[in-house]
């Protein structure tokens, strides 16, 4: 082969592996993808938060909640409803003196529990 051909052959390839990698980066920079889970007949979809939809001060204040009452935390985690369980409160005062101190938690909480938690998979999942 020639030079010529060599050089061809060389650009051909070069191209053949950027071309999609620049293709990928282009459609990479609208919004994140939705994400399914099934469980069983249902279908949860997860949208990606935008940093600007999260209160980072209510996230810290609730992450040291959290980090001082980790078995609430998880168990809220698994069960956002527990949050206005009116027995379940009874039974940890803490909690409750919690979201009297911060309705505005409790409420943002109640939206979009996803945002204040980082469930771990459980056994099997």
């Amino acid at each position: 082969m020639t030079r010529t051909s060599m050089a061809m052959i060389s650009i051909l390839a070069t191209l053949a592996f950027a071309l999609p990698a620049m293709a990928q980066d282009e459609s990479s920079s609208g919004p994140p993808p939705t994400k399914a889970v099934q469980q069983g007949n249902t279908t949860i979809f997860f949208k990606p938060a935008s940093p600007t939809n999260l209160d980072q001060t209510r996230l810290q204040t609730w992450g040291d909640f959290a980090d001082a009452h980790p078995k609430i935390a998880k168990e809220l985690a698994y069960n956002s409803s527990l949050m206005n369980d009116g027995g379940y409160l009874s039974k940890h005062p803490a909690l409750d003196a919690f979201f009297q101190a911060h309705p505005d938690i409790k409420e943002a909480m109640a939206e979009n529990p996803g945002n204040f938690v980082a469930i771990p998979p459980r056994p099997g999942e």
